[in-house]
């Protein structure tokens, strides 16, 4: 494919996503991203993949996106996931730099039983490790998707979680948030991310049993608990929900860098999480809130404390010190951009994203 006249500033952007009420259900961050770049002076196309399971699916992909691609005429081709949207990615992409965002399953797969779900994400995860080991640069999410590629990707793979649009997650009056959302204001109310999309899968890799037996315990020392789900609600409206809740809940079995916990920090709503992907780095610092086991007794003692402290957490503070906001990592974003089309010392192009 020949690429000439390209915009320099301009990424074509490939995600899987399904067409939902007349428009492409884009995932939130990649377009909190999206609109960091352009806001930074980038253009933005993007690139859907409806069909990443049969044969005749992604071949219609491929051909649609390629022509897109040539139409749009980038700089570069930025998979965001693994898997079949990052070897689509490399297909049509001709002779342009590719980067593979990594961000989870992709690389770790999904804690769901039966044979033909562990081979086909096997597979996925196969194909998405082709794919990687012909980008110029591969993004994870967290250190433990680090961990989880080849050793020979490790050396060209950065660690730059998601960032948080702090004008969406932002500080709100509690009460008036309860009010909008029709919340006692007298309960105490612990937030859990039950699955964002429905998908049964996801709702397995958030453990939502472990949930409930730490919600159980807790009820047995602390009077009128409530556990409010967030699932199948416009992203728009988590901000409120962060603000009118007591504290986040996180009890998943795997994660890269989960966005939720970083946009209840954003909220300054105290986080008690399992040892999932970052979750002890994001929260080191950051009081009250806490790691703690994969147990019922330690989670429902953490929250307990958390409770009886009846305060909000200095989180927004340490997630801006750790560069996670939407504009810090939009301009890392474009320093790896820059940096695959025209290579150079990364110590001529620091990295923004602190640890």
């Amino acid at each position: 494919m020949s690429m000439v006249n390209h915009n320099e500033e301009s990424v074509f952007i490939v995600i899987g996503a399904n067409w939902k009420d007349g428009a492409w259900a884009t995932p939130a961050y990649v377009k909190s991203q999206a609109e960091s770049l352009q806001n930074a002076g980038w253009t933005v196309h993007f690139g859907f993949v409806d069909d990443r399971t049969s044969l005749r699916g992604v071949i219609r992909n491929i051909s649609r996106l390629r022509h897109e691609v040539l139409k749009a005429k980038p700089a570069l081709v930025h998979a965001q996931y693994g898997s079949v949207t990052a070897a689509v990615a490399n297909w049509i992409r001709g002779s342009l730099p590719l980067v593979v965002s990594f961000c989870g399953d992709d690389l770790l797969g999904t804690p769901s039983s039966g044979i033909v779900w562990r081979i086909r994400e096997r597979c996925a995860r196969r194909i998405g490790i082709y794919a990687g080991r012909r980008a110029s640069t591969i993004i994870v999410k967290g250190q433990v998707l680090l961990q989880a590629l080849p050793p020979d990707l490790q050396r060209k793979a950065i660690v730059l979680p998601n960032g948080v649009d702090t004008k969406m997650f932002r500080l709100m009056d509690r009460d008036e948030c309860r009010a909008r959302l029709g919340w006692n204001k007298k309960s105490k109310i612990i937030l859990f991310d039950a699955s964002w999309n429905g998908v049964s899968e996801d709702q397995s890799r958030k453990n939502p049993g472990l949930a409930r037996a730490t919600i159980d315990l807790l009820t047995k020392s602390t009077p009128d608990i409530q556990l409010h789900m967030i699932s199948g609600v416009p992203h728009t409206d988590v901000p409120m929900m962060m603000n009118a809740a007591d504290c986040l809940l996180v009890t998943s079995r795997q994660e890269g860098s989960a966005n939720i916990i970083k946009e209840a920090m954003a909220c300054n709503l105290p986080v008690v999480s399992v040892p999932c992907g970052d979750a002890a780095e994001r929260l080191s610092m950051t009081h009250p809130g806490c790691v703690r086991a994969y147990d019922a007794g330690a989670l429902a003692e953490a929250l307990h404390r958390i409770l009886l402290a009846g305060c909000r957490s200095n989180g927004r503070v340490q997630l801006i010190r750790q560069g996670l906001t939407t504009v810090n990592v939009a301009a890392h974003l474009i320093n790896i951009y820059k940096n695959v089309q025209e290579p150079v010392s990364l110590a001529a192009n620091p990295i923004i994203y602190q640890s």
